[in-house]
């Protein structure tokens, strides 16, 4: 495999205003791939607390670029790279197993399928680890003060890699949350979550059910991928608007297929609706893993998990159980925040395609990472 062609005679953009540097840092996995990172320092004598932001479901690649509208793109990570070194911290990213960057919209990612079905979950905890192991020996890094984030699936490997090396992490931010496994996320991505996503189309009074009239506009139709279902198919109560409680029994036979581990179903769902790549036996192997629980409860370490409501993908009522279980366990080390209309990507989606605002959720991100980066955290 010809290694990172893009990549090469790109250092001279690497460089974020006059406060940090970047610099490419090829490593290899427990079992001998080419993983390749990329690490942000800020420009000061010191050393720095340094933020890895770990792998995703669908796999990352090093600067995650995406389309931006009218001919442009953006690169995800360049938000932490821009703000982390402003608070003198560090930030690492890296590409998943099998994963590249690539020259074609939308992903900008090339694939080696082969090794990208080796990204067992398993496996993506020990790159994790890789990864710690290799930034805690850069120049410029605190190997006292690193910090793991992960969004959506990233935060139960974020979250089990911390458990596995307690001495190695000291902190997990952790956003967008799988707060109990991958079965109950699908539970709600398969009814709730998906009525919600709807809603967020086409329910334009936002009165929590979706009229014929509102049903009818023919631009949030396409956009909801209904320009070929009538409104009468979705109204199974006959009562003249789309509830929730409508959606649901439609989507009855989908949910229990989900709740029995019927993965041929459940797999040919998500090859029609989602929109990235995921390794063979994804969802099996979910299915036999531990629960978030599991890998948070014996941590000491800082942990800020931080929520939109408005999450399709995974339930805020998920994280708030989450958060009812840590408090009856006395874990003081886990600050919860929840933010009201804000998606799975926490707002971020807005934030880049439309230049919005950075959203609250985000802040608080930042703030946390202020505090307990510190040489001396606040309690």
């Amino acid at each position: 495999m010809t290694r990172w062609p893009i990549l090469l005679g790109l250092c001279a953009s690497f460089a974020f205003a006059q406060n940090s540097a970047t610099r490419e840092i090829p490593f290899s996995s427990h079992d001998g791939h080419p993983m390749f990172g990329r690490l942000t320092v800020p420009n000061t004598s010191a050393r720095h607390a340094v933020v890895i932001y770990v792998q995703t479901a669908e796999g990352a690649t090093v600067d995650m670029k995406r389309p931006a509208g009218q001919g442009k793109t953006f690169n995800y990570y360049d938000l932490y790279r821009q703000r982390l070194p402003e608070m003198d911290v560090a930030f690492f990213s890296y590409e998943g197993r099998g994963l590249r960057m690539g020259d074609a919209p939308p992903r900008y990612e090339q694939i080696d399928q082969e090794i990208y079905n080796t990204s067992t979950l398993d496996n993506k905890v020990r790159d994790i680890l890789s990864a710690v192991a290799v930034v805690k020996k850069q120049d410029g890094i605190d190997p006292t003060r690193i910090f793991l984030m992960g969004a959506s699936e990233g935060t139960l490997l974020a979250a089990e890699a911390a458990s596995r090396a307690p001495g190695d992490v000291h902190g997990l931010i952790l956003y967008a949350v799988l707060s109990s496994t991958l079965k109950d996320a699908l539970h709600y991505m398969a009814g709730e979550g998906a009525f919600l996503a709807l809603r967020g189309i086409v329910d334009t009074n936002g009165d929590g059910t979706i009229s014929k009239e509102e049903f009818a506009e023919p631009r949030r139709n396409r956009a909801a991928g209904l320009i070929d279902v009538k409104f009468e198919q979705l109204d199974v109560n006959a009562d003249g608007t789309i509830a929730l409680e409508d959606w649901l029994k439609l989507r009855k036979p989908l949910v229990d297929a989900v709740d029995a581990a019927q993965f041929e179903t459940i797999n040919s769902w998500l090859k029609v609706t989602a929109a990235v790549s995921t390794p063979k036996n994804w969802v099996e192997d979910h299915y036999a893993h531990a629960s978030m629980w599991t890998f948070l409860s014996p941590l000491k370490i800082p942990i800020g998990l931080f929520q939109g409501i408005a999450d399709q993908l995974v339930p805020v009522a998920g994280v708030r159980a989450l958060e009812a279980q840590a408090k009856a366990a006395g874990k003081t080390n886990m600050e919860f925040r929840y933010f009201e209309g804000l998606d799975h990507s926490l707002g971020l989606g807005a934030y880049f395609a439309a230049g919005a605002a950075l959203p609250e959720g985000h802040k608080a991100i930042f703030e946390f990472i202020r505090t307990q980066s510190r040489p001396n955290p606040v309690p």
